[in-house]
This record gives C-alpha cells, sequence and structure tokens, in this order.
C-alpha cells in the first residue's frame, strides 16, 4: 500500500503491543485496549480523521474504533477481517502461536519454512519477505519472532468473547471491504465465506465488497496484486 499510494497520501504504519518493536505489557490485549492505543497514537501524530486500513485483526481493531469514535475516521478500509471469525478458523491457528517462542537456526532457515507453506507455493514476493523478516529478533543460537505469545493467547481468548457484528451498523464513514477467496491449507478454508461478506457488507451502512481474485488471506495484502491498487485508488479519490 505505501508503494502504490506513498505519492499522493501520507501513511502511517504502526507496530500492535506485543508485537514487532511495540511494548509487550503482561496483559491489556483486547479490542477495547487496541482502540485506546489507536486513539492515543492518532492525538500524539495531530491526525483528527484519517483513512484507517486494517488488515485481519488490525480490520477488527478497525470496525470497533469506527464504530466508537466515528468522528475520527474519514474512511475505512478492511483486508478481509472486520467480522466475527468462526471458531473453526480460529481454532486453526493453534500451529501459527506454536511458533511464537521456537528459535530457529537462522533466518534463511525460517524464510525457507515460509517459503515452503502450501499457501505460499508460487505467491512469494519482496513484501512477504520483508514482513517476516521484519517479524524476526536475533536471540543465542538463532533468530524468533518478536510477538509475544501471551499476547496473543489473551487476545484469542477475548476475541472468542467479542461479537463484531453488534457494531457493523453504527459504522459511519464509507468503507471498502476487500475479500480474499482462496484458502490456505484448502480450497475451501479461507476466513472470510462469500456469505459472511455479503452480509458484512450489507450491515455496514456505506460498504462496497470487493473480491480480490487469486488472493489467499496473506496475498490479499501482501500480494502486489493489481486489483487491489486500483480498488484502493478509486475508493480513496471517490
Amino acid at each position: 500500500m505505501a508503494d502504490a499510494l506513498a505519492g499522493e497520501y501520507r501513511l502511517v504504519a504502526y507496530d500492535l503491543r506485543g508485537r514487532g518493536e511495540s511494548d509487550k505489557p503482561a496483559t491489556g490485549y483486547s479490542l477495547a485496549q487496541h482502540g485506546a492505543d489507536l486513539r492515543a497514537l492518532l492525538d500524539g501524530l495531530g491526525l483528527a480523521r484519517p483513512v484507517i486500513f486494517g488488515h485481519s485483526l488490525g480490520a477488527h481493531i478497525a470496525v470497533r474504533f469506527a464504530a466508537h469514535h466515528p468522528e475520527r475516521v474519514e474512511r475505512l478500509v478492511l483486508f478481509d477481517g472486520g467480522f466475527d471469525v468462526r471458531a473453526e478458523v480460529l481454532d486453526s491457528l493453534g500451529p501459527a502461536i506454536a511458533r511464537l517462542g521456537v528459535v530457529f537456526p537462522s533466518r534463511q532457515v525460517f524464510s525457507e519454512r515460509m517459503q515452503a507453506l502450501p499457501f505460499f507455493a508460487g505467491r512469494w514476493n519482496e513484501y512477504l519477505a520483508r514482513y517476516f523478516d521484519y517479524d524476526l529478533e536475533d536471540v543465542p543460537g538463532g533468530v524468533r519472532s518478536k510477538v509475544a505469545r501471551h499476547a496473543i493467547e489473551e487476545e484469542m481468548a477475548n476475541l472468542q468473547r467479542t461479537r463484531l457484528w453488534v457494531w457493523h451498523h453504527r459504522i459511519q464513514a464509507p468503507t471498502l471491504l476487500l475479500r480474499a477467496p482462496d484458502g490456505l491449507l484448502r480450497d475451501d478454508d479461507c476466513l472470510m465465506t462469500q456469505e459472511e461478506a455479503e452480509a458484512t457488507a450489507r450491515a455496514i451502512p456505506r460498504c462496497r465488497l470487493v473480491v480480490v481474485e487469486g488472493s489467499n488471506h496473506y496475498t490479499v495484502l501482501l500480494g502486489g496484486l493489481p486489483q487491489v491498487r486500483k480498488e484502493v485508488e478509486a475508493f480513496l479519490a471517490a
């Protein structure tokens, strides 16, 4: 998105608490707390009413934020998220959570493991490489993810008790919802089904749904896909 939009727009990307270079407190991993962090960030940067982009959990955060702080959101772009995720999808995240804290011998070994995953076959690119490389920190014996395992575990427990659908109708900002139709481990294990996407788009008052053909949950944002760029550019210019 930065490559696509930076010539005309100022873009700000930040690490959620518990991730990247941000602090990793022992507790405080809920959509409400993430929303408070986002509001504090906007206040600190002097951004009164920006366009908010969110992918996956970031889309969940964006939905809650837009519903509770409509005066702070000009437009909303949701990448394959922002709705109530099915229980089986949450359960499928177990292996990804299990790798948190695991030490890999080197960045190259970790990258090779990622590239070998079936949902990256024929899709690996510079954006994915940079994303996963940034997630790593050097530790004795190799590298490991910067993501704090306790943060994800608390978030998962909180998400299971959260219902995003109660906020959809409160969103006032024009919204673009981008759905990734391809599965990860199977053809049919996409995060958001077409029916779920259509229901979400109907519930959000001014929402346009776009299905990004040939994308999965990762590549809908990190795939460098022309359709995504075209739709986002047109949405921002409208």
